[in-house]
């Protein structure tokens, strides 16, 4: 069963939300900025998107080893890592321009490799609660880590597909249409969304910043405080792309539509027994969407819908009231 929050009071649940929000927001704004002023390619940016998880294991960590294997063979498991993210990186760039099915690994593309290499490593740390925290980022997939994995091709592809037949104007993702380098492209962009934004975000956001609030807040007011932070900590990157988001796009991107968003992953995040996987997969599949698949535009209100089902559904306008399943711990 579901082993229950520690109880903490508020001094020190703000406390440890405004040293999360400082550490976040530090590593990954003077990153993010520093790489840009310097004129670094976009696969560099992706330094900056590791503030959240890097704050999270500074303060996950308790002090208190855990019997761990010492030996050399657990660094195999870091080298593992390392070249995963490396060959997912490096053929995400070389696919998504255009350079059709080549393989081409670039030596420079294994610093920014290192950050998500190193988060997941965390799952074979001596420190119980780093190894605590990735634990419920890597266990085996369960009914929850399918559902992450489905919600938006059923929730916006059936819809969109009925659309589609009824004549409904559909947004084209300019991939070529379901061929092999079509589905390699779009299954490379999900890797890729997987483990160099919902890994580097979600142990933060959620598994660690979620997680302090709701021992002192309800589900609904502990999403609306991630939900704020999460939205700005974006600003960089929305000011500084090359294609900046306008004024109109900004607020309906992170305003309009991540409140329900940041609602449903909190609805998750507790159905799922507190499973940083589940909401690392749907986040990942929320940012591949839209690129990879046609869908039709309205489709997109349904997230409201589903957000209003899971407040009524779980009461999570009363403090402990959502329905928790196993632990991942």
């Amino acid at each position: 069963m579901e082993t229950p929050r520690p109880e903490q009071s508020r001094n020190r649940v703000v406390k440890e939300a405004g040293a999360y929000i400082a550490l976040a927001f530090g590593f990954s704004w003077v990153a993010t900025i520093g790489a840009i002023k310097l004129g670094l390619a976009e696969e560099y940016l992706n330094i900056g998107t590791a503030g959240p998880a890097v704050a999270a294991y500074i303060l996950a960590r308790n002090q208190q080893p855990t019997p761990n294997d010492r030996s050399k063979r657990k660094w195999l498991w870091f080298v593992l890592f390392l070249s995963v993210c490396w060959i997912v990186l490096s053929l995400h760039y070389l696919w998504w321009n255009g350079a059709g099915l080549g393989v081409h690994l670039r030596p420079l593309l294994l610093i920014p490799s290192i950050l998500p290499a190193f988060i997941l490593f965390g799952v074979l740390a001596r420190d119980q609660g780093v190894r605590g925290l990735t634990r419920r980022l890597l266990h085996a997939p369960d009914k929850w880590s399918a559902f992450a994995l489905l919600y938006f091709p059923v929730v916006l592809g059936i819809p969109s597909a009925i659309a589609y037949v009824l004549g409904a104007r559909m947004i084209w993702p300019n991939l070529g249409g379901f061929t092999v380098t079509a589905v390699a492209n779009a299954t490379m962009f999900f890797l890729y969304n997987l483990l160099f934004v919902a890994v580097l975000e979600e142990p933060g956001w959620r598994g660690f910043l979620l997680d302090r609030l709701e021992t002192r807040f309800a589900p609904l007011a502990a999403s609306l405080l991630v939900w704020f932070p999460w939205a700005l900590w974006h600003a960089p990157v929305d000011y500084y792309r090359p294609v900046r988001f306008t004024w109109v796009e900004e607020i309906l991107l992170r305003v309009v539509f991540m409140i329900p968003t940041t609602i449903i992953l909190t609805w998750l995040y507790n159905r799922s027994g507190r499973s940083i996987q589940a909401t690392a997969i749907f986040h990942a599949a929320m940012n591949t969407f839209p690129y990879v698949v046609p869908y039709y535009q309205m489709a997109w209100l349904l997230m409201f819908a589903f957000a209003a089902y899971a407040i009524i559904a779980d009461k999570m306008w009363r403090k402990h009231s959502a329905c928790l399943m196993e632990t991942h711990e």
